[in-house]
């Protein structure tokens, strides 16, 4: 059976704390109490939280003072914040700060458990996909304790932090996409998607519309917009697996993209404008082709 969800209930008023704790307690959460700012970050600075109601108004520290606070700390809990006197500045300055949700008093008890359990809710899923993420992340592990292992975690582990472009080669089954997981599993863009594309599965006449996506009408068969694998892969990376089995046309392609950080979707007759990324993709690249293990492609721009 999981954990009672723990709420700190913080109001300078005995009454209210007393009101929510009852009505809180009887909808099966464990809750506590705080007459000022300065006790509920004590508490807080504790853990074990898992919603904070968080009155504006209060003695010493106001309540958003103690909500930037909050945020501050390692996984914070949700807060809602509770005002008799709210304006929609103070709202949207709550809003910025993080907080969850602001309720005005007088205070509707149906309301308040409608979004202490929304909270929780919402608290729960984040901490399991941290958990999910962690998990994915330890999944993608180089292992090994062999000198070479150990330069290429050590390799990982330096190139993982920038965001520069990253050439992978081996020859098949050495294991290049695993070290393009565990890349991007350390990365800064660890949190955005990891999108996978098989060069060598995508025929010619195809690859550039699965790379730069197309707009509806563009050519026969385009029945709709289609958002390519590098507007996917923004704000996380992309891999590009046996790169080398691309047309040296489109690699051409795909390197001025990489050069000038745009591109447009196929349009005609005509162009919705440039797709700007917001931060630089990591690209992995499996170096050569089934039929050039070892050797260059002929005229391929990229370095092999």
């Amino acid at each position: 059976m999981p954990p009672k969800p723990h709420i700190l209930i913080v109001d300078d008023e005995a009454g209210i704390r007393e009101s929510l704790s009852s009505i809180l307690t009887d909808e099966g959460y464990v809750a506590e109490s705080a007459e000022s700012a300065e006790r509920a970050l004590e508490r807080t600075s504790h853990g074990g939280l898992d919603v904070i109601l968080l009155d504006v108004w209060l003695p010493g520290m106001d309540g958003l003072e103690a909500l930037s606070r909050i945020q501050t700390m390692p996984h914070p809990p949700a807060v809602i914040m509770v005002s008799g006197h709210a304006t929609i500045d103070t709202a949207v300055r709550a809003t910025k700060l993080g907080a969850f949700d602001f309720i005005e008093k007088p205070l509707s008890l149906e309301k308040i458990i409608v979004l202490v359990r929304n909270a929780v809710q919402q608290r729960r899923l984040e901490e399991e996909n941290q958990s999910l993420r962690s998990e994915l992340g330890h999944r993608y592990q180089v292992i090994g304790e062999s000198i070479p292992m150990k330069a290429l975690r050590q390799q990982i582990a330096v190139t993982a932090p920038t965001n520069g472009r990253v050439l992978i080669f081996g020859e098949s089954g050495t294991g290049k996409e695993l070290v393009a997981r565990s890349l991007h599993a350390a990365s800064l863009r660890n949190k955005g998607p990891f999108v996978e594309v098989n060069c060598a599965a995508i025929p010619d006449e195809l690859i550039e519309s699965e790379l730069f996506g197309h707009i509806k009408g563009s050519f026969t068969g385009a029945s709709d917009d289609k958002v390519g694998k590098f507007q996917q892969a923004d704000g996380g990376t992309l891999f590009l697996d046996e790169i080398g089995d691309m047309s040296l046309r489109t690699q051409s392609k795909v390197l001025r993209v990489l050069e000038e950080q745009r591109f447009e979707p196929s349009a005609w007759p005509f162009s919705p404008g440039p797709f700007l990324p917001s931060q630089r993709h990591s690209v992995f690249r499996s170096a050569a082709p089934r039929s050039h293990r070892g050797h260059p492609h002929p005229g391929s721009p990229f370095p092999q």
